[in-house]
C-alpha cells in the first residue's frame, strides 16, 4: 500500500515511464501565484491543487483506465455529449437533439435570415462575385439507424435544415445541399461516408463532396480551375486525420475497431493556359479544415488571397501581415475583405444551422443596407433588452464558448434578426 501511494509522487518527480497525451482540448493550470489575499480566501491552495493534480504522475494513465472501464462495462462516453450508438458508433448527443428538431428556430426567423442571404447574394453578383451556401451533412442525420434506443423514441418535429432548404431553393439561393447527396449515396457507395469514430465526414466522403461542390462553383461562376485526379487508393482499417477525432478524444487503452475505409490520392495539377486561381473567402465550422488540411482542395485550386473564417470570428487561414495580431473578423474592414474576393462560400453542417452562418449574413446586410439612425436606435434598445434576459444571455455565452465565437457579434446578430421580424 505505501508502494502504491508513493508511485504516482516519484513518477511526478521522476518521469521515469512515458505516459504520452490525453485526446481532446484542455489547458494544464498554471502555477499560482502566492498572495496573501488568495491565501486567505482558500483561492490559492484550490488553484495549488488543480496545478498539482494536472502533473500527478500516472494521470494520463488513470485516465485512460477509468474510461475503459465505463467504456467496456456500463457502456459510457467519459466525453462531453459523446453517446455510444448501436453498432459502437459514436455519435453528438446535441446533434441528435437538432435532427429531432428541438433546436427549431422558427418559421419566421428562417425566413428573414433567407430574405437577408439572397440580398447579399445578389448584391455581391452584381459586383461579379459568386456566393454559395453549402451544408455539409451531420452524423446524426446521416446515420439514425445507429441511435440508441432512447433517442430513436424522440418524436420528430420540423428542423432547421428541412426550413431552411426550403426557403433557400425557394428563393433562388445558390444552395448546394451536400447533406442530401450524401443521404442519396449512402446505399450506393462501398465506403463508409462517416467512420465510427469520427464526428465529420471521412476522408473518403470529402472527395465525394469536393469534387460536387466545386464543380458547382467552376460552372455557377464561370471559372477556369486547375484540373485534379484521383491517382491511386488505399484501404485501410487504420483512420486517417479527423476520422477518429471523437475516439481520441475518448482516452481509451485499447482503441475501438473501425469500419473498413478508403482514403484517395488525390493529384493537383498546376495551372495550365487559360486556368485561373480564383481567390475564395470561406466561412464556415469544422468541416471547412476538411477541404483545406485532410485534403487540399482550398489551397490547390484557389489563390494565395484566399481566407478561411473560422465560425465567423478568426481568420484561420490566410492572414496578412497587416491584419490585427489576435486575427480577429470583428476588427477587419468587413466590406472590403469580402469584396476583394471571388467566392464566398458558407460552409456549415445541419446541426450548426440553429445559429445559421454566425452572423455573416447580418453583417453584410446591414454593410450593404445600412440602417438609419432611427433603426439603430431600435436596435440599441432590442440589445438592451436581450442583455436583461438571462435566457438569453446564457445561450449566446454558451455558443461563444462552444465555438470561441464573439459575443459581441452574436448579440448584434440575434438583436438584427429580432428588429428583422418586427419589420415584418
Amino acid at each position: 500500500m505505501l508502494i502504491v501511494l508513493i508511485l504516482p509522487g516519484f513518477q511526478t518527480v521522476f518521469p521515469v515511464f512515458k505516459m504520452g497525451r490525453l485526446g481532446g482540448y484542455a489547458e494544464r493550470a498554471p502555477y499560482p501565484e502566492l498572495q496573501w489575499s488568495k491565501l486567505l480566501d482558500s483561492s490559492y491552495q484550490l488553484a495549488l491543487e488543480k496545478y498539482t493534480e494536472d502533473r500527478l504522475g500516472f494521470r494520463v494513465l488513470l485516465i485512460r483506465l477509468r474510461n475503459q472501464v465505463a467504456y467496456s462495462f456500463f457502456n459510457t462516453a467519459k466525453a462531453n455529449q459523446v453517446l455510444i450508438g448501436k453498432d459502437n458508433v459514436f455519435l453528438d448527443e446535441a446533434a441528435i437533439r437538432s435532427y429531432a428538431g428541438q433546436d427549431y428556430q422558427g418559421d419566421q426567423h428562417i425566413r428573414a435570415n433567407v430574405r437577408r442571404l439572397k440580398a447579399v447574394q445578389d448584391t455581391l453578383a452584381r459586383r461579379g462575385i459568386l456566393l454559395v451556401f453549402a451544408i455539409a451533412p451531420s452524423k446524426a442525420n446521416f446515420y439514425p439507424e445507429y441511435h440508441p434506443t432512447y433517442f430513436q423514441k424522440l418524436p420528430r418535429t420540423q428542423s432547421n435544415y428541412t426550413a431552411y432548404v426550403q426557403q433557400m431553393q425557394q428563393k433562388g439561393v445558390n444552395l448546394i445541399d451536400l447533406a442530401a447527396l450524401f443521404q442519396q449515396w449512402k446505399d450506393t457507395v462501398s465506403y463508409p461516408l462517416f467512420t465510427r469514430g469520427g464526428i465529420h465526414w471521412s476522408g473518403y466522403g470529402i472527395t465525394l463532396a469536393a469534387d460536387t461542390l466545386f464543380r458547382y462553383i467552376k460552372q455557377r461562376g464561370h471559372f477556369n480551375l486547375p484540373d485534379y485526379q484521383v491517382v491511386s487508393r488505399t484501404i485501410t482499417h487504420e483512420p486517417q486525420d479527423s476520422d477518429d477525432d471523437i475516439t481520441r478524444s475518448l482516452n481509451l487503452l485499447y482503441r475501438p475497431s473501425e469500419f473498413e475505409m478508403v482514403y484517395p490520392d488525390i493529384k493537383f495539377e498546376l495551372p495550365k493556359p487559360g486556368q485561373k486561381k480564383p481567390s475564395m473567402l470561406l466561412i464556415g465550422d469544422s468541416f471547412g479544415w476538411g477541404l483545406i488540411g485532410f485534403y487540399p482542395y482550398i489551397p490547390n485550386l484557389f489563390n494565395e488571397k484566399t481566407q478561411f473564417w473560422y465560425y465567423n470570428t478568426e481568420v484561420q487561414v490566410g492572414a496578412r501581415s497587416e491584419m490585427p495580431s489576435d486575427k480577429q473578423v470583428k476588427l477587419l474592414d468587413y466590406k472590403a475583405e469580402v469584396l476583394a474576393q471571388d467566392v464566398v462560400l458558407l460552409l456549415f453542417n445541419q446541426q450548426n444551422l440553429a445559429s445559421f452562418d454566425y452572423g455573416f449574413t447580418a453583417t453584410a446586410h446591414e454593410l450593404f443596407f445600412p440602417f438609419t439612425a432611427a433603426d439603430q436606435a431600435r436596435i440599441q434598445a432590442i440589445e438592451q433588452k436581450l442583455k436583461q434576459s438571462p435566457a438569453v444571455q446564457d445561450k449566446l455565452w454558451q455558443q461563444a464558448n462552444t465555438n470561441n465565437g464573439n459575443y459581441d457579434q452574436l448579440l448584434r446578430t440575434m438583436a438584427l434578426e429580432e428588429y428583422e421580424l418586427q419589420r415584418q
